[in-house]
């Protein structure tokens, strides 16, 4: 039996559905307190932040603004997600659940990884009840913003292994690169083919997940 560590945003998640209004808001904010130019946010510029934490997606989408200016839109983009969720308009990509009930009913451990917010974290936690299928939650708020590399360091004092890593960004990728663990890259997500080419597999739909799961484990 083994440690499977899953992202959230991308991998679980269909994070744009709530995600390019509450950001599309978060910006207007900042264009109505004269902090910003009007912009329109392409889709492709949206899809590049999910993953990110929130520093590091403002400071890619708009680096001329202040982080003590942007993090305001920030703290809004993040609690229009949050009412989103909570009011059911968030959902997960098809087959997830079906997924997550295949792995834990082969006897696997599972664990949330994801560089969010501890209350986006309990949003989601309650509205798709995650707690059938997750044993332990780690965010980047809860770490101080630190990679999930070094979160890992913590996972493995907490959870036996052997471990596999699930996600849909070169971050999640990093976790498995850097550590020696397999991964599933999810080209399902928001991260490209090219960006996922270290994954040691590639699963075009969640569906994909459980098998890959224990060949990843047969083979290591």
């Amino acid at each position: 039996m083994a440690t499977i560590i899953f992202d959230f945003d991308g991998t679980l998640h269909d994070s744009m559905h709530i995600y390019r209004a509450a950001l599309n808001r978060g910006y207007q904010w900042l264009v109505d307190q004269g902090h910003a130019k009007p912009r329109v946010l392409t889709e492709a510029d949206m899809e590049a932040n999910i993953g990110l934490t929130p520093k590091e997606a403002w400071a890619r989408m708009a680096p001329e603004i202040p982080w003590e200016i942007s993090q305001q839109a920030a703290a809004r983009v993040g609690a229009i997600m949050d009412e989103l969720i909570d009011d059911g308009t968030a959902r997960l990509f098809p087959g997830i659940p079906e997924m997550l009930q295949q792995v834990k009913d082969a006897g696997h451990t599972l664990v949330f990884l994801s560089n969010c917010r501890n209350a986006y974290k309990d949003a989601v936690r309650r509205a798709f009840g995650f707690d059938a299928w997750f044993s332990a939650y780690y965010t980047s708020e809860q770490f101080g913003g630190i990679p999930k590399e070094e979160i890992f360091e913590t996972i493995r004092k907490d959870v036996p292994g052997p471990y596999v890593m699930v996600g849909d960004r070169d971050k999640d990728l990093a976790v498995a690169f850097v550590h020696g663990l397999p991964s599933i890259g999810c080209l399902y997500g928001y991260g490209s083919r090219e960006e996922l080419a270290g994954a040691t597999y590639l699963a075009g739909r969640p569906s994909e997940i459980p098998s890959l799961i224990e060949t990843a484990l047969v083979v290591s």
